[in-house]
């Protein structure tokens, strides 16, 4: 086949992000009994936000690159949140099981962050900012090789 061919014959090239796959793992895999995960104003809970999906890291588009961070709240006390977040590090580090089509291939723990506030009704509320890196990789099947 000639250049001009496999230039100009090849339908476009898709790309397809990994940030749903991405989230919905990261959610499961730290949803447990007695802690919230998101979308809820109870203690203790877990919030997942600042997620970044940074360029492909690889010629083929398929090795990606995640930041997040995973916040522990909690109401209690810090050594309460210490353990919800050792608890999240230790689920999120042992075995992040994406859905088929992905694959996770390490998770990295990066800065810990503490902030102590008072909130309105003048409860004390503790929060543990632990960030991470994650590279995933998109397998190959058929229609990625296209």
């Amino acid at each position: 086949m000639s250049l001009f061919s496999r230039l100009f014959a090849r339908k476009p090239a898709h790309d397809e992000s990994a940030y749903g796959p991405f989230y919905a793992a990261v959610v499961s895999r730290l949803t447990r009994p007695g802690v919230s995960v998101g979308k809820t104003a109870k203690y203790p809970r877990v919030e997942v936000h600042s997620i970044t999906e940074s360029e492909r890291l690889d010629k083929e588009g398929m090795l990606r690159s995640f930041s997040l961070t995973v916040e522990s709240i909690g109401n209690a006390s810090l050594p309460e949140t210490v353990s919800m977040n050792e608890k999240n590090m230790e689920l999120l580090t042992s075995e992040l099981v994406l859905p088929e089509g992905w694959s996770c291939l390490g998770v990295i723990p990066g800065q810990l962050q503490d902030l102590t506030e008072t909130s309105d009704t003048a409860k004390i509320i503790y929060r543990l900012l632990q960030s991470y890196t994650v590279y995933i990789l998109r397998e190959k099947t058929e229609q990625t090789n296209d």
